[in-house]
């Protein structure tokens, strides 16, 4: 065997791993993906101190599907990042102008036809938002998808005051 053949194959092999490119950035080495973006209104009131909000607007929803073509039998995955900075909302008692600001939230879970993620997101008042504290909301959405694409084919969200415990559980020590 001469140095030609045998170098001819591992040439070869380069060439075609250098053709089709990186695999997508976050995504496994034989992973697919596959954007799409979505806006879904978003309504309702947070009930928090010193007055009640009421939002409205729409969260810019990115879906991304995630096949991972090297594992065997790999259920699809969705990564959705969820951008709520054209949310705002009105102060009950003041009407005052409330911000959701540019929270940004990802996550990730398997594809199925129809889904709900709850999220947390601080808001402030916009006239004050460097001096005024943060209070939190909860976005609660419901979005279907395209089992073929991962695309968000509808969704609605609605934003309440988050339930958080009043206090903690006291924990007996021995």
């Amino acid at each position: 065997m001469n140095i030609r053949q045998s170098v001819t194959p591992v040439v070869v092999s380069l060439l075609v791993v250098a053709m089709t490119g990186p695999t997508s950035a976050g995504a496994p080495a034989g992973a697919a993906s596959v954007r799409n973006i979505a806006l879904i209104p978003v309504s309702g009131i947070v009930s928090v101190q010193p007055e009640s909000v009421a939002f409205s607007g729409q969260a810019r929803v990115l879906s991304e599907l995630v096949l991972d073509t090297s594992r065997f039998h790999q259920r699809p995955r969705v990564i959705l990042t969820i951008d709520l900075s054209k949310v705002s909302g009105t102060g009950s008692w003041t009407g005052a102008k409330y911000v959701a600001g540019s929270h940004v939230t990802s996550v990730s879970k398997q594809l199925v036809s129809a889904d709900t993620l709850e999220i947390t997101f601080p808001f402030f008042r916009s006239a004050a938002k460097e001096s005024s504290p943060a209070q939190s909301g909860v976005a609660s959405f419901a979005l279907s998808f395209d089992l073929d694409t991962g695309a968000i084919t509808g969704g609605t969200a609605t934003v309440a005051a988050p339930d958080f415990p009043e206090t903690l559980p006291e924990i007996e020590t021995n």
